[in-house]
């Protein structure tokens, strides 16, 4: 084992002194976009994209040698610039899996060949060279991978090569989790994936372990993968990933992912819009607030799939002209002030299409839980006494490395319930349709406008159309708040008000 580390270290410096004439655009490349075995992908979308696809296109013609020191060493390097180039082409995302087919069917001209990434690993690499090495240098994009390497890999030192990112990736305390004890071991999945390359048992695996760890073990244990995106980041100083850009709307959660989100929006109006779209004072202040309890649960391990739950909290006041709309936060209940739980409401979140991983669809079955919602005995309305099946379609799209445009379009269908408080059958259909440009001037922070244009298909047909700004930062890991205003700047048989929203979303 000694043996072994000092041969690694003696190997740096060998390799290292190789490093000039070959392959030094490949090297180099490694080096300025490689920080502690994570990668610059948003400085290789900004300014090295041409520069990652010339690469891979010269590393594939480096290929047809029949020098097998060569092959290997550009087989590992083409794999890792093609895992590279499909989280770029596809950034900003929070992990490989976010790409539809990113191993299994996205193909890629290797040698000649259409191939996968999958197909490149087990039927090409692993077959042609027989070195359970290969799997601490070969690096899919994921945190559970062994850390990628500063350099590119090369004929003249391949053999060090290995040797040394063997050696790291065993001796490295994340990748190898060794009890207190000494005596045994949390492993990487990667072990067991691939036990028959490590010799076909436990006790094999520990062996090959045991050539390299400065640890001797006895028993081992696997550990769950992290599929997390192998990211570095200089703009926020590697103290944590930021997800503004990452968790759009349309975005979803991998498996064993939670969301938690508060969203209060609170509308408040002193005029209203007549049949005719003209605009009207109305006898005193009218303020509808809405608190969203959120809940999603990503449930697949390809990202395609979230299960949610949403509760609504409502609350609605009348008072003069000269009120704040604020004060419908004293939660009053009297003949001109309602509180209550008025609808919850299982969801369900996914992909359809695995070639678009920004395009995805949400529904919402709302249940109303409280009675006399709409009127009764001349109290103020506070929400829709009916099921409400509500489905929206989101879709972003990046410009840049600095602008995003969302896009939403929305269906709510609300069934021919009976009304208690209207004694006749009512349904309604709103298609409400929004697009949303943002602005990045942080990897912490985004800023926004939008545009609603939302019209009512009922007996008695009616529209409104608001715009505003809006802003979001991340001030934790795991926290997001936003802020935003909007204007209801038109209409017909609807309200001439405005909206106040705070939102606090939890992602782990």
């Amino acid at each position: 084992m000694k043996r072994t580390i000092l041969f690694t270290l003696l190997s740096i410096i060998s390799f290292n002194a190789s490093a000039q004439g070959e392959n030094d655009s490949l090297n180099a490349f490694f080096n300025k976009n490689v920080r502690n075995g994570l990668v610059d992908y948003q400085a290789i979308k900004n300014n090295q994209t041409e520069i990652l696809n010339n690469l891979i296109k010269a590393t594939n013609s480096a290929l047809k040698t029949v020098d097998k020191k060569q092959l290997k060493a550009n087989y590992i390097n083409i794999y890792n610039l093609i895992v590279i180039k499909q989280i770029v082409d596809n950034f900003p995302i929070s992990t490989p899996n976010e790409v539809p087919g990113f191993f299994d069917k996205n193909t890629f001209n290797v040698n000649g060949e259409k191939t996968t990434l999958n197909n490149l690993e087990h039927k090409v690499i692993r077959p042609i060279f027989s070195d359970p090495r290969i799997h601490f240098a070969l690096v899919c994009g994921a945190i559970g991978c062994p850390p990628i390497q500063k350099f590119s890999y090369k004929k003249k030192t391949i053999e060090q090569q290995l040797e040394l990112v063997t050696t790291q990736a065993i001796n490295n305390v994340n990748f190898i989790k060794i009890s207190k004890d000494g005596l045994s071991a949390k492993v990487s999945e990667i072990f067991s994936w691939y036990a028959q390359d490590f010799g076909g048992n436990s006790k094999a695996v520990i062996e090959f372990i045991n050539k390299y760890s400065t640890s001797q073990i006895l028993k081992i244990g696997y550990y769950p993968y992290n599929w997390s995106l192998n990211i570095y980041s200089k703009k926020i100083n590697n103290k944590f990933e930021s997800n503004v850009q990452i968790y759009t709307p349309s975005a979803l959660l991998k498996k064993g992912q939670i969301e938690m989100q508060i969203f209060n929006n609170l509308y408040s109006q002193v005029a209203f819009r007549d049949s005719e779209g003209v605009k009207k004072a109305t006898p005193g202040r009218e303020s509808w607030n809405t608190m969203q309890y959120t809940l999603n649960y990503g449930i697949s391990k390809s990202g395609r799939f979230n299960l949610g739950l949403d509760l609504n909290l409502r609350s609605t006041s009348r008072a003069n002209i000269e009120s704040r709309a604020i004060e419908i936060f004293s939660f009053k209940q009297d003949a001109q002030n309602r509180t209550t739980i008025s609808t919850i409401g299982p969801k369900i979140k996914w992909n359809p299409f695995k070639k678009i991983p920004k395009f995805s669809i949400q529904s919402t079955l709302l249940i109303p839980v409280s009675d006399s919602l709409e009127n009764k005995k001349n109290r103020p309305w506070l929400d829709h006494y009916k099921y409400t099946w509500w489905t929206q379609l989101f879709y972003d799209q990046p410009i840049g490395s600095k602008y995003q445009l969302f896009a939403e379009i929305d269906f709510l269908l609300r069934t021919p319930t009976y009304s208690k408080d209207f004694d006749f059958y009512q349904s309604a259909l709103s298609t409400p349709m929004s697009i949303f440009f943002s602005y990045f001037p942080t990897s912490k922070s985004t800023a926004y406008i939008q545009y609603q244009y939302s019209p009512v298909l009922t007996s008695f047909p009616d529209y409104f159309m608001h715009a505003g700004l809006g802003c979001k930062y991340q001030v934790f890991q795991s926290i997001q708040l936003e802020l935003s205003c909007t204007k209801f700047f038109a209409g017909q048989n609807n309200g001439a008000g405005s909206t106040y929203n705070v939102g606090l979303r939890y992602i782990r």
